[in-house]
């Protein structure tokens, strides 16, 4: 039997072609309110349409990418290699949009201060979004008042980060599949609970448990990756159990080990190893994208076709996404160092991707 550890090459897999083509879907998704059509089509129960989908896909590879990273560096220099993969870009990405995005959309409608712009990219610096308005912009837009919808993610991908390094320093290796697959459980069942029974109304407590339930089941998944086959049956069953969840409303609930196995398994299938292998676009994407969109919706989006929109959206989306790995997370890479190799769960070497 091939294990999925084993069939997994870190420096030869198409997960960077999977994430672009889940930022590609975000784009996809944001296309309809941002272009002042209805929201995108949602699917029955809560959190169950394409975007959702995407940003579940990110979580779950994600979550094996950094338990990987997590178990060949020691705590430190893993933290600052993951500080260094998003949160320099990031910064930049506020100040683009207080300093270049919002002053632009003036010469269509609302007006921009200095002060406004300051006010943005301070209350946001924190990484938490505090703010999605740069005061006075935006106006009449066809989704007012917000500037990038995509950011609020990368507050709980952090939380993810740091919660994978600290359970990896304080959890005896052979208590760590046990207290993962607890973790999945009980980020089900209280998905569940607040799908079913609205008991959760607090946003933080909410997204923290709904995503870090997907980087849990990708993290687990890294865990048990020499005790799991890696077979395209199960990749096929996997397949129809996250289609059958969408399709019943229960994908934010039950989908995360089935889309986990999924993504790992497509990862390793796909004749996509090329793509991204030396310029990973996929995080330039995601966070430029929404920005590029409403300046898009201001000027051309409502008169043209859904789908025009969506094609001109990802296109001018590339550009900004390039000049963010070149010049920003490329150079941001460089200085993480190489860190000491600690090893923790006997595996093959995982490169830290992401």
């Amino acid at each position: 039997m091939t294990s999925l550890g084993a069939a997994f090459n870190p420096k030869q897999n198409s997960l960077n072609a999977l994430r672009l083509l889940f930022a590609t879907a975000v784009i996809v998704a944001h296309a309809w309110p941002l272009s002042g059509r209805t929201d995108e089509p949602i699917g029955p129960g809560a959190f169950n349409s394409l975007g959702p989908w995407a940003v579940a896909g990110f979580f779950v590879i994600s979550g094996y990418l950094i338990a990987g990273s997590r178990d060949h560096s020691a705590i430190a220099p893993f933290l600052w290699r993951r500080f260094l993969r998003i949160y320099p870009a990031f910064v930049v990405v506020l100040a683009a949009t207080a300093f270049v995005f919002a002053p632009l959309s003036t010469l269509v409608m609302g007006e921009f201060s200095i002060t406004a712009g300051v006010e943005y990219l301070l209350k946001n610096a924190g990484l938490y979004i505090f703010t999605f308005d740069v005061n006075g912009t935006l106006p009449t837009a066809p989704y007012p008042d917000a500037w990038n919808g995509s950011l609020w993610t990368l507050f709980y991908e952090a939380l993810c980060y740091v919660g994978i390094g600290l359970a990896m320093t304080v959890i005896p290796r052979r208590w760590l599949a046990l207290a993962l697959s607890i973790t999945v459980i009980g980020g089900m069942a209280v998905t569940a609970a607040h799908v079913y029974l609205d008991v959760l109304h607090v946003n933080v407590i909410l997204h923290t448990i709904r995503l870090g339930t997907y980087f849990a089941a990708g993290a687990l998944l890294y865990v048990l990756r020499e005790r799991v086959a890696y077979r395209w049956e199960f990749a096929a069953v996997s397949a129809v159990a996250v289609v059958i969840t969408a399709a019943t409303g229960t994908f934010d609930i039950l989908a995360a080990v089935p889309l986990a196995y999924l993504c790992m398994w497509l990862g390793i299938a796909l004749p996509l190893d090329r793509v991204g292998a030396k310029n990973d676009i996929s995080y330039g994407m995601y966070i430029y994208a929404f920005p590029v969109q409403q300046l898009l919706a201001i000027t051309i989006g409502e008169r043209m076709p859904l789908w025009l929109f969506m094609l001109l959206s990802i296109a001018a989306t590339v550009p900004f996404a390039w000049a963010s790995w070149v010049l920003v997370e490329r150079p941001a890479m460089r200085l993480r160092g190489r860190g000491k190799q600690t090893p923790q769960i006997p595996a093959p070497s995982l490169a830290a991707t992401t």
